[in-house]
């Protein structure tokens, strides 16, 4: 089927690295309706499609999909949804075209399974290679203990995040920011580390944007985060999670609390100011945190490489120049001691925001 050439790049979509899913219809093999799955907790693509196609009253016959569809019911914006296998079912498609087959192994061909047994004619491992190139990152979070993290920061042209004075408003330009606010709406936490709230006093929250309001996180192994800060002020209004040490003293622990602030407890590793980061992050999995935006500093981005917890990137780049060798850059530590041994970005996309430039990709 010569609309099936097209397949594997249904999946990609803007800068964001989110493997998608991706659905074609067709009918008498013309294009007549797109869909695609924009994020996660967002309608499937297949949805999104199928009503494309009533709207312009049209009645497809085949589906052409990146992914295996879903045989179980789900939840999308907070609503449970039927199958989406079921629902081409019911819109009497005919045919299904599939590119790769559902990674999850509780639902592997399961979906597959519900469309041929109601007499529809399946072809899957269509463009299998490069459909699986594309949910390769998903397979991969499926194996996790942790949650899925996404590493996105602003800089200058020379690599900086801040002046030398820490002073940081604004880097990026009004449309990097914009979609800033879609990330965090898209995620179920945002994340920073201590000298960041300190620092830029930071809100954390999705505004400009219409969209869930995510978890916000602060690693504070000392609990030292100022009573009167906007994340503490406004913690019984949003919720506002505190990494801390298990040697935290207790009585300031506790005055958090009363101020509506979580503080989860977590072992350390390598002294009092550095928890550690394998079980925090579990610990975020275990309460339901699946995929998560760190917005850094440079410490906490640098110590989340040094545990392997760094899964995608996202950086946009503004055509300044700040200077100062003292300037902070996104990634502190230590860093890799040979340039054969830096840290590989794949699947790298681009994209214009304003003046500035996205780059993003998976590590």
């Amino acid at each position: 089927m010569r609309q099936a050439i097209a397949l594997a790049d249904l999946g990609r979509f803007e800068v964001e690295p989110n493997p998608r899913v991706g659905c074609l219809l067709l009918q008498d093999g013309e294009i007549v309706a797109r869909g695609h799955h924009e994020f996660f907790g967002g309608r499937h693509a297949e949805a999104v499609a199928l009503d494309e196609a009533k709207t312009k009253g049209k009645k497809p016959d085949t589906a052409v999909i990146t992914l295996e569809p879903c045989s179980t019911q789900k939840g999308v914006d907070g609503k449970k949804t039927p199958p989406c296998a079921q629902a081409l079912i019911s819109a009497g498609i005919k045919r299904v075209v599939i590119g790769s087959t559902d990674p999850d192994m509780r639902h592997r061909r399961k979906g597959i399974a519900l469309l041929e047994a109601a007499g529809i004619e399946v072809m899957d491992g269509v463009l299998a290679m490069a459909c699986d190139e594309i949910y390769a990152p998903f397979k991969k979070a499926l194996s996790l203990d942790r949650p899925w993290m996404l590493c996105k920061w602003a800089m200058t042209l020379d690599g900086k995040t801040a002046a030398p004075t820490g002073e940081a408003r604004w880097i990026s330009g009004p449309q990097a920011r914009k979609k800033t606010h879609e990330l965090r709406a898209h995620c179920d936490g945002v994340m920073v580390g201590f000298r960041t709230a300190q620092i830029d006093d930071p809100e954390l929250t999705v505004r400009h944007v219409e969209g869930k309001q995510p978890v916000r996180i602060v690693i504070d192994p000392l609990c030292e985060i100022d009573d009167d800060s906007n994340l503490v002020r406004t913690a019984r209004v949003q919720p506002t999670w505190l990494l801390a040490s298990e040697d935290v003293d207790p009585v300031r622990s506790g005055h958090l609390q009363d101020l509506g602030v979580l503080v989860l407890h977590i072992p350390t590793a390598e002294g009092p100011r550095r928890l550690h980061l394998g079980r925090a992050f579990k610990e975020l999995r275990r309460r339901g945190l699946r995929r998560i935006l760190v917005e850094g500093g440079g410490g906490l981005v640098a110590q989340m490489f040094a545990w392997n917890a760094v899964d995608q990137v996202l950086a946009f780049v503004a055509p300044k120049i700040i200077g100062g060798a003292g300037a902070p850059t996104p990634v502190g530590g230590d860093g890799r001691p040979f340039m054969a041994e830096a840290w590989q970005l794949y699947d790298v996309r681009m994209q214009q925001y304003g003046d500035d430039m996205a780059i993003a990709g998976f590590i």
